[in-house]
């Protein structure tokens, strides 16, 4: 009888046991909602979980992003996040190794204006439980370890130098500090070294506490798994994640407002004359960014719709032109880069410009923008039926607060016609919004006569 009593209890203990693992998951872990095959998750401890399940799919990708990158550092420790990132790296391919020596690791950590992620690529969903793991110890615990740090500094030291030693990377970390001046975009827009040797083990540890946070996150699968079943591992593994009792630094940008056309010029030996010509545009999620990549079309040489083949290069004022879209959170940037063949003609390229810039809203038909679209549309969607292409992509859609803005821009472009398009344009390509960014020869340039309200960066600015 004795026995059986303690059966009876150990079946009820059981049960109870089921049910309460049954209630606390539920309360730990709350349905936001689905769209464009993307369920949305959080956990208690603010987590935001975006799964993508696609069975027809070869692939698998996870992204951990957290919603800061160099816009967050402040003056005197730039480059603090990208040493961390690779700190973080290594530590987490040396307990990736340590616990699963046979399990190939396929990694990659990337720091950007507006955010840092790490991104894996897997062979099938029965390697996910160590590289949820991974990522849970990344958020959860900092080891101090002055040799990670020490090779982490030397690398991002070798990348810099790499990067700086390119004239087009030089140009565009020049031309963001003066589109974006005395703004955070354009503190340490492209990296800068000088503050890499004074970052110590204790700055990282404080910047990991405040910005690796599960509040401060997301957590994006893609590709080919089962969806219950990672579910239950992500919110097994994450929800023991503590919200750390300090509340969240809430990032606010402050927007400072360009009251006319911006100039710079930068003589630098064996420069051949470019010429940058910027304009802030609207932000990632903003509903007329579509037409900001369909006005990079309209620029390239490349596409039969260039409208400034004939006016520009077929016209010898030129050697090339190239755009460029750099898409960020608080308001991207449109750039163009053109060769010039001598500076003699950079007299005439103001000119062009001054007559050109409206031009490039008003020229622009419904033929022409359909004739753009398919290629557009194209693009997106390549990215998005790749786990790894879409994981990356979406990112910056992701830390905009707004990740179905991703989606969005695709109905945008699909919807767009000339005159939202000219709308958009002429609103954007203005001189007063317009800063132009010259990089000469000193051996080959003649004297330039600068009206008083523009800015000549010194030399020192040169890298």
């Amino acid at each position: 009888m004795r026995y059986l009593s303690i059966v009876v209890f150990l079946f009820w203990l059981i049960g109870n046991q089921c049910a309460w693992s049954s209630v606390t998951q539920q309360e730990m872990l709350t349905y936001v909602g689905e769209s464009h095959g993307i369920r949305e998750y959080k956990l208690n401890n603010q987590l935001q979980i975006l799964l993508k399940p696609d069975t027809s799919s070869t692939e698998l990708a996870v992204n951990m992003i957290y919603h800061h990158g160099r816009k967050n550092e402040q003056l005197g420790l730039t480059e603090l996040n990208h040493v961390l990132e690779h700190y973080l790296v290594h530590r987490s391919e040396e307990t990736h190794k340590n616990n699963h020596p046979d399990l190939k690791f396929r990694g990659t950590g990337i720091t950007a204006s507006d955010f840092t992620y790490y991104r894996s690529v897997l062979k099938n969903a029965t390697d996910l439980a160590p590289f949820i793991e991974m990522e849970r110890e990344r958020m959860s615990q900092f080891k101090d370890h002055l040799p990670y740090l020490r090779q982490s500094v030397d690398e991002v030291d070798e990348e810099l130098t790499a990067a700086h030693q390119n004239k087009t990377y030089t140009e565009y970390g020049l031309m963001l500090k003066n589109l974006f001046r005395n703004e955070a975009y354009g503190v340490n827009p492209v990296g800068e070294k000088q503050d890499l040797r004074l970052i110590t083990l204790q700055d990282l540890r404080q910047y990991w506490s405040e910005h690796y946070r599960p509040d401060r996150a997301t957590l994006l699968i893609a590709g080919n798994f089962d969806l219950p079943s990672t579910l239950a591992l992500i919110t097994e593994k994450f929800s023991s994640v503590p919200l750390p009792q300090q509340e969240s630094k809430k990032f606010k940008y402050q927007k400072l407002p360009q009251y006319g056309e911006r100039e710079f010029i930068i003589r630098k030996h064996d420069a051949k004359p470019v010429v940058w010509v910027g304009y802030r545009v609207p932000q990632l999620n903003s509903s007329e960014y579509a037409a900001v990549l369909m006005a990079g079309t309209f620029i390239s040489p490349t596409t039969d719709t260039s409208i400034w083949q004939k006016s520009l290069l077929d016209a010898k004022k030129a050697e090339s032109v190239d755009a460029y879209t750099f898409p960020f959170v608080h308001g991207s940037a449109f750039m163009l880069r053109i060769r010039l063949s001598t500076e003699q003609q950079l007299a005439e390229l103001r000119k062009f410009l001054t007559q050109q810039e409206k031009n490039l809203a008003l020229q622009v038909t419904d033929k022409m923008i359909n004739a753009q679209k398919a290629e557009l549309l194209d693009d997106l969607n390549k990215k998005d039926k790749s786990p790894k292409q879409f994981v990356e992509s979406i990112a910056p859609h992701v830390v905009s607060g707004d990740w179905q803005s991703y989606y969005r821009l695709r109905d945008e472009i699909e919807n767009m016609n000339a005159v939202t398009y000219r709308q958009s344009l002429q609103r954007w390509f203005r001189p007063e919004n317009r800063t132009l960014g010259i990089f000469l020869d000193p051996r080959d340039s003649l004297p330039l006569r600068m009206p008083k309200s523009k800015t000549v960066l010194p030399d020192e600015t040169r890298k």
